[in-house]
């Protein structure tokens, strides 16, 4: 393995197979295997980014710019777009700037569904990229893996490619730490564990916490490729590109899609009786036994940033209004049983403005699952 390695890198620092790569015709599966074929001779990682907006992003990308980032696109082929970014920024008196390639591929299973895949270094990833696709709320929207998805994908990667272990390297946990008398608070942590995949997530459901994201090495007799993964479904690999995309990219992007059907069509204003379309958060555990639970429940609610929440009735049960800044969405929430959430939407309710509460709730409060609601609010 290690010989292979020597004699590939010394093949592409003679010959650079980028360039070429670069200048392709591409479709869906030249790209995918031609990403392959470059990690296996080029010490670089592929990092991809799935998400969905309303328009294609070859029509808007280019006009959002702004004066601190500029985006032209390249190439169109079917399917499949090409991108440069220049990102300008300042480092101490200095002006300087950061230009780079992404490729934007079109899921041809998923409407409003893409993936934007760079090889370009990680600081241009940082500092460009990924500003880019998160500053843009709410025109872009990416996932949320819930704990068990996120383990189930690595299991699911593990047997699939018959690896003999998955060894978390790196991880950036958070943990929910409560004191007596006072409001429970959340802690990010740095952790080098160095454990396979049981008992990492073990240790941190143990540590009432879960993973923000985490960094592995898949081996058979040695390790084989090394890889990230985050819980907006920000995914980076160094090898076994196509792998890595069946085994996770192509599930994120199902799930995003999976959300986009699910969270649409739910204000009352699309109803021809403005009745509402509610959904639940059904939790494995009596979440709301107590009483005091409901303020802790409220309290996590509050930290929504740019978002009104106003309680209507905190005991014996709950009753909130929201209205979301971003862009008038608005909700009233119930609790009135020990182990679920009713989220109903009012006139206005956008699929992100959903997501972006339900997010809010896994992330602050604890994690279910989501369900339509049974019942019709009127």
């Amino acid at each position: 393995m290690i010989v292979q390695k020597v004699e590939n890198d010394q093949i592409a620092s003679k010959f650079d197979f980028i360039t070429p790569f670069i200048n392709e015709y591409h479709n869906e599966k030249s790209l995918i295997n031609g990403l392959d074929s470059l990690l296996s001779i080029h010490d670089i990682n592929v990092k991809a980014i799935p998400f969905s907006c309303d328009k294609p992003p070859v029509e808007w990308f280019p006009i959002i710019s702004g004066r601190s980032r500029k985006i032209k696109i390249l190439k169109k082929y079917d399917g499949i777009q090409l991108f440069q970014m220049t990102c300008f920024f300042k480092e101490g008196k200095d002006h300087k700037e950061k230009s780079g390639l992404f490729f934007v591929y079109n899921h041809p299973e998923y409407k409003r569904t893409y993936v934007a895949l760079t090889i370009e270094p990680s600081d241009f990833f940082r500092r460009a990229m990924l500003p880019f696709f998160f500053g843009h709320f709410p025109h872009i929207m990416m996932t949320f893996i819930t704990h068990k998805r996120l383990k189930r994908l690595l299991e699911n990667f593990q047997e699939e490619n018959q690896f003999s272990k998955i060894i978390i390297t790196r991880a950036s946990p958070k943990c929910r730490i409560s004191e007596e008398g006072k409001n429970e608070k959340i802690f990010p942590l740095q952790m080098w564990p160095k454990m396979q995949i049981e008992e990492a997530f073990n240790w941190v459901y143990q540590n009432n916490g879960w993973f923000q994201s985490l960094h592995f090495e898949a081996k058979k007799l040695s390790v084989v490729m090394e890889g990230s993964i985050t819980r907006e479904g920000i995914i980076q690999t160094n090898r076994k590109f196509s792998s890595v995309f069946k085994s996770f990219i192509s599930p994120v992007c199902k799930l995003i899609y999976e959300n986009i059907e699910f969270f649409d069509h739910r204000s009352r204003r699309e109803s021809q009786n403005l009745s509402a379309k509610a959904l639940t958060i059904d939790f494995d555990t009596d979440q709301f036994t107590e009483v005091s639970e409901n303020k802790r429940f409220i309290q996590s609610l509050k930290q929504l940033n740019k978002a009104s929440i106003s309680v209507l009735h905190g005991n014996p049960y709950i009753h909130l209004s929201i209205v979301d800044y971003y862009d008038g969405s608005s909700f009233d929430l119930w609790v009135l049983n020990s182990n679920q959430v009713v989220i109903v939407p009012q006139m206005k309710s956008s699929i992100f403005s959903i997501k972006r509460l339900v997010n809010h709730i896994f992330d602050t409060y604890a994690e279910g699952d989501i369900n339509d609601y049974k019942e019709v609010f009127t």
